[in-house]
């Protein structure tokens, strides 16, 4: 590539990045909200999260949020009155990669809560959203205590 003429721009390739997005939902009932302690995924074990997992593409972000919920804890939510709070942007340290957290809250669902995902989860409990317990993973907690407090996006990891 030869350089530009004087007065000319510069053309600077760029590579779009292509990352996972992941879908959290914040279960509210009552001034408390729904977590999960992992176990026996050999990741995050013994710590709290939401009820969470990958969007599988080929499904709309609510669509993706309702459909976690009911997997991991078998309550109905309908996608309409699912409420996007917050988008956390990772980026995952050791492993160079980054992604999307879009965390939906539920104020409405059908069902009681259950763990649906023996294989993933141990205990699930409620707890107030201002005393979060210490083993909650760090980033959920911040995209809680933001996306509640109505901060629409935060980033997490990024040095």
């Amino acid at each position: 590539m030869s350089a530009p003429a004087p007065g000319e721009v510069p053309i600077v390739r760029r590579t779009h990045a292509a990352f996972g997005v992941s879908v959290f939902v914040v279960v509210h009932e009552a001034q408390r909200i729904l977590l999960l302690q992992r176990a026996g995924t050999g990741w995050m074990d013994g710590y709290l999260s939401l009820p969470a997992g990958r969007h599988d593409g080929g499904e709309t972000l609510h669509a993706a949020a309702a459909r976690e919920l009911r997997e991991e804890t078998g309550l109905e939510a309908d996608t309409q009155r699912l409420r996007l709070i917050h988008l956390l942007h990772c980026e995952a340290g050791d492993h160079g990669k980054e992604w999307m957290g879009a965390f939906f809250l539920a104020e409405r669902w059908r069902g009681t809560p259950r763990i649906a995902e023996p294989e993933k989860h141990d205990q699930l409990i409620w707890s107030a959203p201002d005393a979060l317990p210490a083993n909650t993973i760090p980033y959920v907690r911040q995209a809680l205590e933001q996306g509640l407090a109505g901060l629409p996006y935060s980033h997490y990891g990024w040095t």
